[in-house]
């Protein structure tokens, strides 16, 4: 493990070797530090995954601590660079959006502190030494692939799509699956994609999407593309409400609310399970193996495979968070 830095002292006097020696001692001391934050500490995945993480660390005897927004990167950036400038080992980045973490990726660089991250990105980004995520593109295909299954085909169906740009891996598979319905022959309605505010919130205001567009073309739409499962299950709601269940809707990350809605076998009708476990269990591996040896990962960008889940196979899927 690397030594922490230490501040120099300018002045021969007691109190400022008693000062000094403090700083050695703290410098000496062999715990493994490290500053894990996630912006989306109040979705189910986010506190699930790093929960997990705090619990592991600290079973492996290091410091953890964790700082936590609703999606302000303004307080994650601040509290953050000053961990980061009271002597942090290593930075774990808990589902970020790359676009708004230049201060503490600036801070980490300048102070030479490693950034390991879980789902901060859909490309290779040398902000992080590793990044270990799940295939956009294989979440894309495979839900839009059940929309297709279920509805009889994509050529001339109406399909709504449920996303929240501000978190890049659903920005990046709500425009992939924008891409594939339309390229197969479908109509997204009203042609975009409809954007939650607040994922916290998600399933009212998808509620409230679908129950809008329902209400004013009560005929309208074959199926519902969700970035995530809780929008999905607003969706599902709202279809159901309106007498629709002939509505098919799908989801991701297979949530015990959104599993529980696929076993009815009413309008929700798949979604895909993440293996945030198995991503954990990457990075906690390339975190310890670090404190260990002060080797940094060999690739810095690891995609994990994702599994569908429909009515077949439901009931052999342990829940996400």
């Amino acid at each position: 493990m690397r030594q922490r830095r230490t501040l120099a002292v300018t002045s021969i006097t007691a109190f400022a070797m008693a000062t000094m020696l403090s700083a050695c001692t703290a410098g000496d001391d062999d715990t493994f530090r490290v500053a894990a934050f996630t912006a989306g500490y109040g979705t189910p995945v986010g506190k699930y995954t790093l929960d997990a993480f705090v619990e592991r660390g600290e079973e492996l005897g290091w410091d953890v601590t964790l700082h936590t927004s609703d999606f302000d990167y303004d307080v994650i950036n601040t509290d953050v660079v000053s961990s980061i400038t009271q002597g942090t080992d290593a930075v774990l980045a808990g589902f970020p959006d790359p676009r708004q973490i230049a201060p503490l990726v600036n801070a980490a660089e300048e102070a030479d502190v490693p950034i390991f991250s879980i789902d901060g990105g859909v490309e290779p980004n040398d902000d992080f030494v590793v990044d270990v995520t799940t295939s956009q593109q294989q979440i894309a295909e495979l839900t839009v692939g059940a929309l297709e299954e279920a509805m009889g085909g994509l050529e001339g169906k109406e399909v709504m799509i449920i996303g929240h740009d501000p978190h890049v891996g659903i920005m990046t598979r709500s425009g992939i699956a924008y891409d594939l319905l339309t390229e197969a022959g479908a109509t997204v309605t009203p042609d975009e994609v409809r954007q939650v505010l607040n994922p916290g919130t998600s399933q009212e205001e998808a509620l409230q999407f679908v129950t809008d567009y329902l209400q004013a073309n009560p005929a309208g739409l074959d199926g519902i593309w969700n970035g995530w499962d809780h929008a999905a299950v607003g969706a599902a709601q709202a279809a159901t409400e309106a007498g629709r269940e002939d509505v098919v809707v799908t989801g991701v990350d297979a949530v015990g609310i959104a599993l529980n809605e696929i076993e009815k076998d009413g309008p929700f009708h798949a979604t895909v399970v993440q293996d945030w476990p198995g991503i954990l269990d990457i990075v906690i591996g390339q975190l310890e193996h670090y404190a260990d040896t002060s080797e940094l990962p060999e690739e810095n960008f690891i995609e994990s495979d994702v599994t569908l889940v429909t009515i077949d196979n439901v009931a052999d899927i342990e829940p996400t968070g």
